[in-house]
């Protein structure tokens, strides 16, 4: 009987435990960590993308449109849902206004940016 007794009292300590670690297992931050990451890669690849556009003298919208369609069909294979949105207007100044989103299963960013670039040439 005592055998008997000892069996059953360390399977209800083993449930315990088992219950214990269940409800106090910590939640791994790495997936918001990677998430947060990609966020400001994406919103820095894009200020990238449009100094360069206006370094090389190319269309704003047309390098802006191709690194959307390359950064989304990116996020889609990690799992996130990418929408980025964006008014061009040139004169002296260039200003570019962006609204950038960047979605997950339990996740979500969202930034509106207005960049302000001035190109000057030198001519000699």
């Amino acid at each position: 009987m005592k055998g008997q007794i000892f069996i059953i009292t360390s399977v209800l300590v083993l449930v315990a435990l088992l219950l214990t670690r269940l409800a106090t297992k910590t939640v791994d931050k790495k997936q918001d960590d990677t998430f947060y990451e990609s966020f400001s890669n994406l919103k820095n690849e894009l200020i990238r993308t449009i100094d360069i556009a206006l370094l090389n003298e190319e269309t704003i919208s047309d390098k802006l449109d191709d690194f959307i369609y390359f950064s989304n069909e990116t996020m889609k294979k990690r799992g996130y849902i990418e929408s980025v949105n964006y008014s061009v207007f040139t004169g002296t100044t260039t200003i570019v206004y962006l609204n950038v989103s960047l979605s997950s299963d339990d996740s979500y960013f969202l930034e509106s940016l207005i960049i302000n670039r001035t190109v000057y040439t030198w001519k000699a």
